[in-house]
């Protein structure tokens, strides 16, 4: 059996939290919920939204804030 060998290595700082703010879709057409892909682009979920809104029961879109990881360099 091999010997494994365990190295050490200095720690970077990779990642730096941000906020983003997304957009969401719902709406309901006969009791069934449906979405789209959550978008940082509000005028595409408007879009949708109006589209939508021409078949389904309800339509909302839904605003929401989310902690996103940003690629850092070396320090």
């Amino acid at each position: 059996m091999k010997d494994i060998e365990i190295k050490s290595v200095e720690s970077v700082e990779v990642a730096i939290p941000s906020k983003i703010t997304l957009y969401c879709c719902i709406h309901w057409f006969n009791g069934v919920m449906f979405t789209n892909t959550p978008s940082t682009n509000k005028q595409q979920q408007e879009q949708y939204a109006y589209g939508m809104a021409k078949h389904s029961d309800t339509c909302h879109i839904y605003k929401f804030e989310v902690d996103t990881p940003k690629m850092g360099g070396n320090k």
